[in-house]
C-alpha cells in the first residue's frame, strides 16, 4: 500500500542505482537484445541472446576491472546463448568497450582472424572468426581478459534494489496532479487525462499512483523541470492489475533527456511490465527489480533500467542514467489502540477474630442492703453449669466486621431462686407481725 497519509518523518538520502556500478541497464536474469540499441552499458545477470544490436554507442561507461585498460561495456554473468540468438546477427560493442563473460561454455574468443592477423576481439559460436551470430568489439581486448569472469555480485545487488524499491514505496506523497486549468485531477484518473506536475523546489517530490491511474494519463505535463535537488519519484502500485502492468507510455511535455536523469518510476511489486508498441518516449528510469520487462516498443527509454529480466525489441535506450539522491519522508507509524486488559484487584478479606481465652466471670461481692428492717440472709446460689466459649465464629456483616449480639445466658435457671426469695420474705413479714402482737398484749 503506497503512502498517502499527512504525517511523515525524515529518512536518509539514498542512491537507488548505486548497485549498478555505473551500468545503464542491469538485469538479475536473462536478457534478449533484438533491436535497436543501448547507447550506454549493460550488465546481464543471466544468459544473453541477441539480434542486430549495438551497445555503448554514446559511452563505454566507467567500470574498469584491473588490470584492464578499457572499461567494460558489456558484462554477462552467465553465457552467450548463440542458439537462442537471431541467425546471422551481430551484437556490436562500441566505444572501445571491453566484454566480460562469466561462462564461456560453447563460445570461442579470438583476437586473430582466420589468416592469423591481429584483429579486434570477437566472441563466436565456433572457432571461425567470421561465424555468426557473434559479439564483436571495435578494439582488441586480450583474450584472457574476456573470461570466464563475472566481476559483479548480481545476487547482492538485486537484494539491495528490492529493499530500496520497497522502502521508496513508503515515501510520503507531496505532489498533487492537476488539470491544465489548475484543478486537482480526480482519482480515479479519467482515461485520456492531461496531468500536470507541479514540483516543489529543493526537495524530493513524490507522486503515488496506481497502475490503472498511470495508464489513464495520456499526457504528463511538467510545469516545473526536475533538477538534481528537485527530483521526482513516481511510486506505481501495480496490485490493482495483478502486478502485470501493460503500459502505453504517455507523452512527456515540458522535459527531455537532461531532466530524465532526475525522474524515477518505482514499481516494487510488478512481476511483468510491457511497454506497448505505440508508447511514447519514456523520460526517466524504470526501477522494477522483480519484473520481467518487455520493451517491445518503437518508443525510446531515456534513463536507467533495472529489472529482473529484459527483452528489448525496438526503439533505443538513451544514455541518461539516474543521477541524484532521493531524500523523501515516510509516514509516521500510528500507534494501534488496544483495549487494556484489566488487572485483577486482589480481594482483601478481614480476618474474623477468634476468642482465645475463657469468658470472664464477675468476681465482685453482691451488695447487701442495710437498714433497720432485718432482712433474712439467704445463700446466693452458685451456678453449677459449665461456662464455655462459643465454638463458632460470630457472623460477619457486609462491612467485614463481626455482627454484635447479646452474650448467651449460661448456667442454672434463675426462676427457682426467685421462688425461694419470695418465700423467705413472706416468712419474715409473718414473724414481725407476731412479735408486734405479743408486745401489745404485754403492755395491756
Amino acid at each position: 500500500m503506497l503512502a498517502t497519509t499527512s504525517e511523515a518523518q525524515p529518512r536518509l538520502a539514498v542512491d537507488p542505482v548505486a548497485g549498478t556500478q555505473g551500468f545503464l541497464v542491469m538485469t538479475a536474469g536473462d536478457t534478449r537484445l533484438i533491436g535497436a540499441e543501448n547507447e550506454g552499458t549493460i550488465a546481464v545477470g543471466g544468459n544473453l541472446s541477441f539480434g542486430n544490436y549495438q551497445v555503448a554507442g554514446s559511452s563505454a561507461g566507467s567500470f574498469v576491472v584491473p588490470p584492464d585498460s578499457n572499461p567494460t561495456a558489456l558484462l554477462v554473468g552467465g553465457r552467450v546463448d548463440f542458439a537462442a540468438s537471431v541467425p546471422g546477427s551481430r551484437l556490436q560493442v562500441l566505444g572501445s568497450g571491453y566484454v566480460k563473460v562469466g561462462d564461456l561454455t560453447g563460445a570461442f574468443v579470438r583476437d586473430t582472424d582466420n589468416n592469423g592477423a591481429l584483429v579486434n576481439t570477437r566472441v563466436l559460436p565456433t572457432d571461425d572468426y567470421e561465424a555468426t551470430p557473434r559479439v564483436e568489439l571495435v578494439t582488441r581486448q586480450p583474450v584472457a581478459s574476456v573470461g570466464p569472469s563475472s566481476p559483479l555480485d548480481f545476487g547482492s545487488a538485486f537484494e539491495g534494489f528490492r529493499a530500496t524499491a520497497t522502502s521508496l514505496a513508503t515515501c510520503q506523497q507531496n505532489v498533487v496532479l492537476t488539470t491544465p486549468e489548475g484543478a486537482p485531477l480526480p482519482r480515479p484518473v479519467p482515461p485520456g487525462s492531461n496531468a500536470v506536475v507541479n514540483l516543489a523546489p529543493g526537495v524530493t517530490n513524490v507522486l503515488n499512483l496506481s497502475a490503472s491511474d498511470l495508464a489513464n494519463i495520456s499526457v504528463l505535463t511538467f510545469a516545473d523541470q526536475p533538477t538534481p535537488d528537485t527530483p521526482l519519484l513516481v511510486n506505481v502500485d501495480t496490485s490493482d492489475v495483478g502486478d502485470a502492468f501493460v503500459w502505453r507510455v504517455p507523452n512527456f511535455a515540458g522535459i527531455g533527456g537532461d531532466q530524465a536523469r532526475y525522474i524515477l518510476f518505482n514499481l516494487p511489486t510488478a512481476t511483468s511490465i510491457t511497454l506497448t508498441d505505440d508508447s511514447a518516449t519514456l523520460e526517466g528510469t524504470i526501477y522494477a527489480p522483480n519484473a520481467a520487462l518487455n520493451a517491445a516498443t518503437n518508443g525510446n527509454i531515456e534513463g536507467s533500467v533495472i529489472s529482473r529480466t529484459l527483452t528489448h525489441d525496438g526503439g533505443e535506450i538513451h544514455d541518461f542514467p539516474f543521477s541524484t539522491l532521493l531524500n523523501c519522508s515516510q509516514p509516521t507509524p500510528t500507534p494501534t489502540a488496544s483495549t487494556p486488559t484489566p488487572t485483577p484487584t486482589p480481594t482483601t478479606s478481614t480476618p474474623t477474630p477468634t476468642p482465645t481465652g475463657p469468658t470472664p466471670t464477675p468476681t465482685g461481692p453482691t451488695p447487701t442492703p442495710t437498714g433497720p428492717t432485718p432482712t433474712p440472709t439467704l445463700p446466693t446460689p452458685t451456678p453449677t453449669g459449665p461456662t464455655s466459649a462459643p465454638t463458632t465464629q460470630p457472623p460477619v456483616s457486609p462491612t467485614g466486621y463481626p455482627t454484635k449480639h447479646p452474650l448467651p445466658v449460661t448456667g442454672t435457671s434463675t426462676w427457682p431462686m426467685l421462688g425461694i426469695g419470695s418465700a423467705g420474705i413472706g416468712l419474715g413479714v409473718a414473724l414481725l407481725l407476731l412479735a408486734r402482737l405479743r408486745l401489745r398484749r404485754n403492755e395491756n
